[in-house]
């Protein structure tokens, strides 16, 4: 266990330059935690997961830097393997943490226009690996005023804005239009778009708007009250922008239509489904009566069995309906969905008798779920297998039941 009042703090050359893709450094600390080596050093330009930003990646040596993270004032590093060496060269992973100063930056930005558009405060903010999330303390909004967010956000960054990092004592921040109080008391460390927003804030972010690159928001949801909006920035936006264009690309060449027409070709299509779905319906209905009637003709009574493997679920419950409509009888059927089979069991309107019942005695021998009413119940089971053996237990339970040899 590393005696961490007796290690001097580490020094943060992140805060220095946020740019510093290499350093050296000699190892001041060592232990093994939660099955991981873990070294602290003298100094670092690892970032340890802090205030909605993850933690860095990289190299001490070559040994992978899978984990960092802050405890009194120290930085450990969590390591793939063991690191033998006492002076060590560090190497941050530069493309995830150049991601990482984009989609910071911008949220930063992102924040500052919510409040300047519509005084929504900033309440929580998450980076993800795909997209990132702030909660923003507004009830609900128009698109249009979404719409004059991003619009101003992108104003700020297109305006290649100098982005400046500093300390100032607890004193001294009445002097600066802060976006909101810093929830740590002391030295604070003040992240300001020049003439546009000061925050309090320990993150990595670029030195100029301009590098943040294009920021876009992509859903929104309610949470507490309030509203968390997706959004990327950068070269997560041109992924995000060059994976919608392929997919309409792709739809207007499935319609035979140009870009702009595909929303119109899709929802005249959907109709059509729609409408072939009903009348689809009413066909199968139909056919099911014919096939009962032939079912019936040929002598079945009492109780009629079958798996059907080529029907519907909703086809097998048509047959049933028609089965025991036309018939004082007890239908049996089964059909597969998938890895599913799907049960329905139906009884004529004047047979005495509870189908229900049925439902205990087959989930006794298999995984089931579904239920219904006295003459109709519909059952589904994942073990698809199992299918003609429900249908045995089910005929035997219904022979008992109504003395039927």
């Amino acid at each position: 266990m590393i005696q961490t009042d007796r290690v001097q703090a580490t020094e943060r050359l992140y805060f220095q330059d946020a740019y510093l893709q290499e350093f050296s450094a000699r190892v001041t600390g060592r232990e093994l935690r939660e099955g991981c080596p873990v070294v602290i050093l003298d100094r670092t330009a690892f970032y340890p997961e802090s205030g909605g930003q993850p933690h860095d990646l990289g190299w001490l040596n070559e040994v992978r830097v899978i984990r960092v993270e802050e405890e009194n004032e120290l930085i450990l590093h969590f390591l793939e393997k063991e690191l033998a060496e006492d002076e060590v060269r560090g190497r941050i992973d530069w493309p995830r943490r150049f991601d990482h100063m984009q989609q910071h930056t911008g949220q930063h930005i992102l924040s500052q226009a919510f409040y300047e558009v519509l005084r929504g405060e900033t309440l929580s903010f998450h980076l993800g690996q795909e997209e990132s999330t702030v909660e923003i303390g507004i009830p609900g909004l128009k698109d249009e005023s979404l719409q004059r967010v991003e619009e101003l956000a992108n104003r700020v960054v297109f305006s290649d804005l100098e982005i400046k990092t500093y300390f100032l004592p607890e004193e001294e921040l009445k002097t600066i239009p802060l976006r909101k109080p810093p929830k740590k008391a002391g030295l604070v460390r003040v992240v300001e778009v020049a003439g546009f927003d000061y925050s309090a804030c320990g993150g990595t972010h670029c030195r100029r708007t301009g590098e943040v690159g294009l920021i876009k928001v992509l859903k929104q949801e309610k949470i507490r009250g309030n509203l968390r909006f997706s959004f990327v920035c950068g070269f997560r936006a041109w992924r995000e922008f060059e994976i919608c264009r392929r997919s309409l690309q792709s739809a207007a060449v499935l319609f035979s239509a140009e870009e702009s027409e595909v929303a119109a070709c899709a929802e005249k299509n959907l109709a059509e489904l729609k409408n072939l779905k009903k009348k689809q319906k009413k066909l199968e209905e139909r056919l099911s009566f014919f096939e009962a009637r032939e079912m019936l003709a040929q002598g079945s009574a009492g109780i009629i069995a079958g798996l059907f493997p080529d029907k519907s679920p909703e086809e097998v419950k048509f047959l049933a309906l028609n089965l025991v409509r036309q018939a004082e009888v007890l239908a049996v059927l089964a059909a597969y969905r998938n890895e599913h089979f799907h049960l329905v069991v139906a009884a004529g309107g004047n047979l005495k008798i509870d189908l229900r019942e049925v439902i205990p005695v087959l989930q006794a021998e298999m995984q089931l779920k579904g239920g219904g009413s006295p003459t109709l119940i519909e059952l589904v089971s994942p073990e698809k297998a199992k299918a003609e053996a429900a249908l045995k237990l089910t005929v035997e339970f219904l022979k008992k039941k109504t003395g039927t040899v």
